[in-house]
């Protein structure tokens, strides 16, 4: 436009006397952009509230005088007008006006500071800058700026956009819509910016581009993003105020770009350059502190290699060439760790075979816990694809190949009584001691308790106990006496916060109790407690007391001590361990894990999604958080193991996720972490903890495992940066990546790899340690034999990240959640293995360890007393090129001893196991050895049952109904042993159940044998007292127990009971049978015993076995077995019972 012109389109000013110095006029006072004038340079706003995320301290105006002279502002005024909400479209509401004071000097800037953001950690800090200050809020949804050199309001109705009326004073304008795409504003100088690439935001201002007016605010304007800015970028685009002077013609200021120095490998080349911006070029760099072995050029090369592991504090000194020269020095930390070569396996894991649940699933919980049953070879799984969540039983078989389900017990159907509504299965457990299969349900309501199910290896329901709000993991102690869960009580709903506890059953009395964190004065000063959460935000930014434990604390995973007498619990969210008195059913101890610290170099780790795998050190903390729990007795002393997943808290209005761009701004100045995050972004998307103060960042977990004392709870050891190291060398393509997402570097700036379970167990006379990954997938394994010097063995992932087409592909073996470890003497391979659950992929690995194999000619050996040696014989399958050889051990020598070649020495009566292992020390194979008493003439002993089996209150023994005349049994048509059963009947031997039924199948109890027994001999009654204290007078089998008892039929067990609720073993049934009748038996009649399990047979049960069998009342199965160990069912009883009676 030249001199003297109008712009077209645009109505004409007022004229006024002469024109104002600073203004758009010529002479004749005629608008003319060519006339140099004040002009509005950059406008940031960030919404009508406080919002602590913000990266600005305050909402802004900044004008530039490009004039040669200073103009005086007096008498000038800004106008500006928005929604008043976060509309992004529809009209503004009426102008403000703030009148200027003071001087804008030639060649800078003039900044009006609107009121505070509320930014906690302001990127772009204006407190101590701006030449006026505004109290208003400066919107980020679309606003009208206009700059007069007057200061008459101007009109709502007429001045709706100054730009077109021109009143008298104007001199320019900004309308800018937001980054909203379709946001629009309703007053503009020709055009305005809108959209995603040009309007404002929370984190982006509109800024002229090099001082030019063409009065169209699209064009002249760009949008700047103070989130991406770091360094020179930063400085340049900053606002200026006048105390900066002409800055248009200055060097931008001096600063360095770089903000961290990448980590040094000790005795390995190393190279990292500096980089600076601003001032003037070329620099000169200088540095003081460097490690022994690298040194620094002019230019800024650091290179060498570092001679000594360590954190050094590295000063760095950047000059430019100015006369006199920028200079500015920054203190960076370079961390040196022990080189480590490409970390190989020490031994192979194989999958050798798979079940699949048929569906997979990105949020996970389809295959979830897995517990392998030793008594029949199952293994049984939480299935929480199936609709409702149900029980999968599988036949592990030879454990190759695809496996088959056998069938899924419905959970929900034997849940739903007396009003209980099904919520969820969480959890299983096996004990091999009472034959029990328990389960944790939880109830749909998550502030009702739930509910513990007992069942028997089939799925029956045999009784079910109460248990905490939300039980989760679910915890026998090996002798059946107490079942226990982890109740984790979360506040799910968001309103209420119930109590977190650990539920004991003691199943010998019935009783469920729950234990609860109500005594402050056993919790350390340690433990993480969660306080308030923030009523507007739902933030939790502040620590708990100990009352509040109450409410706060969630168990998650349960371990056992030795003895059984102390249960160790994961507190996950609380950092914690609680120990817990089981018999006396009371917190002992809670005690807080403490912080990892990832400033040390052996725990460096990768903290930025930048594509790359870059491990690096930062003086920030690890909360440890540990999800799966297990222990171990190594040398006398017990040690917990611990997969430090990290978990955060993220319910409706209590949440303590958070990200360190949030937090940093309310450090503590003198914290390392504020210096070290102050002038950089880099870091600000990693997730951090929101309720740990102001001294450090905490973030979630430890990405590795640890190792504890079980007494003090001191750690032991942690793999520190191990997962990550070894995954990176791996997976480089696939590195922490997720389940859905495998974009490489998904995870980094949250939990990384995600340890998850974890699980110890014995191989050959090694400790193994096995640790799944959550989100990358596969499992680690370490040889723990030495808790303070655990040493890596291998990691396994069987995942394929890919499908066919390229994309993620979650039908393969992804999220690994529960492990289950299978030694190899109960291996059907003869090697260990390991089960892994995948919760995402809907599928069990078995997977083999593949180390040298010991196989032993005898399982089980019976012996006497003083008796005749017996020499083992074992075959070894070496790994790689080991040696065949063995070394023998007896786990109780005062019973047998075994000798270096194998042979045993009975000594006295009682069991021993006896172990050959391999000379690698990763192989074994056990036989257990039976010594018989020497002693002849003697009464064959009592049956030696497992450990108590203990009886279930909740489901007492049916007391049979009156034998009816014809009895008629629903369920026996086309039963093997149909007719037994009505032959039995019909002599009044065999009774049903009340309705109708038989249940051929189902396991006979003592009380119910000793009942069958009594009415075959017909004994007189003989009942005085209760012939045991577990059988009371009243009890329907007592005169059967009684009669029995005194006819020297049965004797009970060692401690005095009789346990009638107990399920019988074949051979227990099989020594009572023959006591009965022996003197009716025909021993000529039949073959010897010489089943292929023959040495399954109990020494006391010997006698019995070989004379039933010769009377032709025993015999084989198809495969030549008897199962002596097996539990004996009703149609079992009635074959071997029938053989006595007559027609």
């Amino acid at each position: 436009m030249t001199v003297g012109s109008i712009m077209a389109g645009a109505a004409s000013a007022e004229p006024i006397a002469s024109p104002i110095p600073g203004t758009p006029y010529a002479a004749g006072n005629l608008y003319n952009l060519e006339v140099p004038h004040v002009i509005i340079n950059q406008v940031y706003g960030a919404g009508l509230a406080d919002d602590t995320g913000v990266l600005v301290s305050h909402g802004f105006i900044e004008l530039f005088n490009p004039t040669d002279e200073d103009v005086d502002l007096s008498g000038w005024s800004l106008q500006y007008a928005d929604r008043g909400t976060n509309a992004q479209t529809g009209p503004t509401l009426g102008w403000e006006k703030l009148d200027l004071t003071g001087v804008i000097k030639a060649k800078s800037s003039y900044l009006v500071k609107g009121k505070p953001t509320g930014s906690a950690s302001p990127k772009l800090d204006l407190t101590d800058k701006g030449d006026q200050e505004w109290d208003r809020y400066i919107n980020n949804k679309g606003l009208k700026v206009v700059l007069m050199s007057n200061q008459q309001q101007l009109d709502n109705t007429l001045d709706v956009n100054p730009f077109e009326s021109k009143p008298e004073g104007y001199v320019d304008m900004l309308g800018t819509a937001s980054n909203d795409k379709g946001s629009t504003i309703d007053g503009y100088e020709t055009d305005y910016p809108t959209g995603s690439a040009e309007g404002t935001s929370k984190k982006k201002a509109v800024r002229r581009v090099d001082f030019k007016d063409s009065d169209n605010n699209k064009t002249d304007f760009k949008q700047v993003d103070y989130e991406t800015a770091v360094g020179a970028e930063l400085a340049a685009i900053s606002p200026r105020d006048g105390s900066d002077g002409d800055w248009a013609n200055m060097p931008d200021p001096l600063v360095w770009e770089t903000v961290s120095l990448p980590t040094a490998f000790d005795g390995q080349p190393y190279t990292a350059t500096l980089k600076a911006a601003g001032g003037v070029a070329p620099y000169t760099f200088e540095a003081s502190g460097l490690p022994e072995g690298l040194a620094i050029t002019a230019e800024g090369v650091i290179s060498g290699d570092a001679k000594t592991a360590g954190s050094y504090a590295v000063t760095v000194t950047v000059k430019d060439s100015q006369t006199p020269a920028a200079q500015v020095a920054k203190e960076l930390t370079l961390n040196v760790q022990p080189y480590r070569a490409s970390i190989e396996d020490q031994f192979e894991i194989t999958k050798i075979g798979e079940y699949a649940v048929g569906q997979f699933n990105a949020d996970g919980g389809v295959a979830e816990i897995v517990k392998f049953n030793s008594d029949n070879g199952r293994f049984y799984l939480v299935n929480g694809a199936a609709n409702p969540p149900s029980l999968d039983i599988v036949n592990l078989g030879n454990a190759t190949g695809a496996l088959k389900k056998e069938k899924s017990v419905l959970v929900k159907e034997l849940a739903e009584k007396n009003g209980f509504a099904f919520g969820d299965l969480t959890s299983v457990d096996i004990n091999t001691a009472n034959k029990r299969i328990y389960v944790a349900v939880q109830e749909a309501d998550p502030h009702k308790k739930g509910k513990i199910l007992a069942l028997d290896y089939d799925g029956k329901l045999i009784a079910e106990y109460a248990a905490g709000i939300q039980p989760d993991m679910i915890k026998s102690t090996p002798d059946g006496r107490y079942v226990l869960t982890a109740d984790e009580a979360e506040p799910r709903l968001g309103t209420e916060d119930p109590p977190g506890s650990v539920t004991v059953v003691d199943t010998r009395t019935g009783q469920s109790t729950q234990v609860y964190f109500n005594d402050p004065s056993v919790i350390d000063d340690l433990v993480h407690i969660r306080g308030a959460a923030d009523p507007l935000d739902g933030r939790i930014k502040g620590k708990g007391t100990k009352e509040d434990a109450y409410f706060d604390l969630e168990p998650e995973y349960i371990a056992l001590s030795k003895d059984n007498k102390k249960a160790y619990v994961a507190l996950q969210e609380n950092n914690a361990i609680a120990v817990i008195d089981i018999a006396g059913k009371k917190v002992d101890a809670v005690k807080g894990l403490g912080f990892k610290d990832f400033n040390d170099a052996a725990n460096a780790l990768d903290l930025q999604r930048d594509g790359k795998i870059l491990l690096e050190n930062a003086p920030f903390h690890g909360i440890y958080m540990p999800d799966g729990i297990a222990s171990h007795t190594i040398n006398g002393q017990t040690y917990l193991f611990t997969a430090n997943e990290g978990d955060a808290t993220e319910w409706p209005g209590r949440t303590n996720a958070s990200t360190i761009g949030a937090m940093k701004g309310s450090l503590s100045p003198d914290s390392d972490a504020y210096q070290f995050l102050n002038g950089t972004t880099k870091y600000d998307s990693v997730e951090a903890v929101s309720d740990m103060g102001h001294d450090g960042i905490y973030m979630y977990g430890g990405r590795s495992f640890s190792i504890w004392n079980a007494d003090t709870m001191e750690l032991v050891y942690d793999s520190g940066s191990d997962f990550e190291t070894i995954t990176g060398q791996r997976l480089p393509d696939f590195f922490n990546v997720s389940n859905s997402k495998i974009t490489m570097d998904d995870r980094s700036t949250k939990k990384g790899p995600e340890p998850e379970d974890i699980k110890t167990g014995i191989v050959g006379n090694r400790v193994m340690a096995f640790v799944g990954l959550e989100r990358v997938g596969g499992f680690m394994t370490y040889d723990v034999t030495n808790p303070e010097a655990p040493s890596f063995v291998n990691y396994t992932n069987s995942r394929v990240f890919l499908d066919a087409n390229g994309k993620v592909n979650l039908d393969t073996d992804t999220g690994p959640e529960g492990l289950e470890f299978i030694p190899a003497s109960i291996s059907p391979t003869g090697l260990p293995l390991l089960l892994v659950a995948f919760e995402v992929g809907g599928k069990v690995g078995i997977f083999q360890l593949e180390v040298t194999k010991v196989t032993l000619d005898r399982k089980a050996v019976s012996l006497t007393a003083g008796g005749a040696s017996l020499k083992l014989n074992a075959e070894v399958e070496p790994m790689a090129e080991g040696e065949a050889t063995v070394t023998w051990s007896s786990s109780d020598e005062t019973v047998a001893k075994v000798d270096e070649n194998g042979t045993i020495r009975p000594l006295r009566a009682g069991k021993a196991v006896i172990t050959a292992i391999s000379a690698d020390g990763y192989g074994s194979a056990e036989a257990v050895v039976t010594v018989a008493s020497s002693g002849g003439g003697g009464s064959t002993p009592s049956p030696e049952p497992t450990p108590e089996p203990t009886p279930e209150p909740e489901k007492p023994v049916p007391t049979p109904e009156p034998t009816p005349e014809s009895p008629v049994f629903t369920d026996v048509s086309g039963h093997w042993a149909k007719n037994v059963i009505d032959k039995l009947a019909k002599a009044g031997i065999l009774l049903g159940k009340p309705d109708g039924s038989f249940q051929p199948d189902q396991k006979m109890t003592r009380a119910e044998y000793a009942a069958v027994l009594n009415r075959l001999l017909g004994l007189k009654p003989n009942q005085t007292q209760a012939a045991f204290d577990d059988v009371p007078m009243q009890a329907w089998y007592s005169a059967d127990v009684s009669n029995l008892s005194a006819a020297g039929i049965i004797s009970g067990f060692p401690d005095g009971s009789f346990r009638p609720s107990s399920e019988i073993k074949r051979e227990e049934a099989f020594v009572l049978l023959y006591r009965a009748l022996k003197d009716k038996l025909d021993t000529s009649a039949g073959n010897s015993a010489n089943y292929a399990d023959q040495a399954d047979v109990s020494p006391w049960a010997v006698e019995a076995v070989n004379a039933l069998t010769q009377a032709g009342v025993l015999e084989g199965n198809a495969s030549g077995k008897l199962n002596p160990q097996a539990t004996i069912t009703r149609a079992e009883i009635a074959k071997i019972v029938s053989f006595f009676v007559k027609e």
